[in-house]
């Protein structure tokens, strides 16, 4: 009997299921079943889900998989999907407390990749963080929810007299 494969088009449409359930899935069992107590479906565990993504990438063109795992960014760091991670956050918020510049993954929507930013936070809230950003050399306005991580610094520095949170 011979073994069927998969085309290209059926291992993207795989992968883009499986990693859109991985999005979706719960930590743990308890989680799941606290979601969902009327299904008596049994859920996937995470770490089967990832190894089925690992398995299935290696069969998929790079570029493939790529745009795919970008798309998946793209929705995640949406204009419209504002999940704060709430220790990016406390962190934000504690550099703009104690006066201390903050290391910062920033998500790229053009892009979809990450890049490390070091910045002055002058103002937090929810939705914004305005600060000075020493990649850009100006005080830029960051959605702080395409904030992925953030990392105290022991550097101190002061928000300009000037600085007006309503000019951004």
């Amino acid at each position: 009997m011979k073994k069927e494969e998969f085309t290209t088009e059926e291992l993207e449409a795989l992968y883009q299921i499986t990693k859109e359930h991985k999005e979706n899935a719960t930590e743990s069992d308890e989680e799941y079943y606290n979601d969902h107590y009327n299904n008596y479906e049994e859920p996937i565990p995470k770490k089967v889900i990832i190894s089925i993504l690992k398995k299935l990438s290696k069969h998929l063109p790079k570029e493939a998989k790529e745009e795919i795992d970008k798309d998946f960014l793209r929705q995640k760091y949406h204009i419209f999907n504002n999940q704060i991670d709430q220790r990016v956050y406390s962190t934000l918020k504690k550099a703009f407390e104690q006066l201390k510049s903050v290391e910062i993954k920033y998500f790229n929507m053009e892009s979809a990749e990450f890049r490390k930013r070091k910045i002055d936070v002058d103002y937090t809230f929810a939705k914004y963080t305005i600060g000075y950003c020493y990649l850009r050399k100006a005080i830029r306005k960051f959605r702080t929810s395409r904030i992925a991580s953030a990392k105290l610094t022991d550097e101190r520095y002061k928000i300009p007299k000037s600085f007006d949170k309503n000019k951004y």
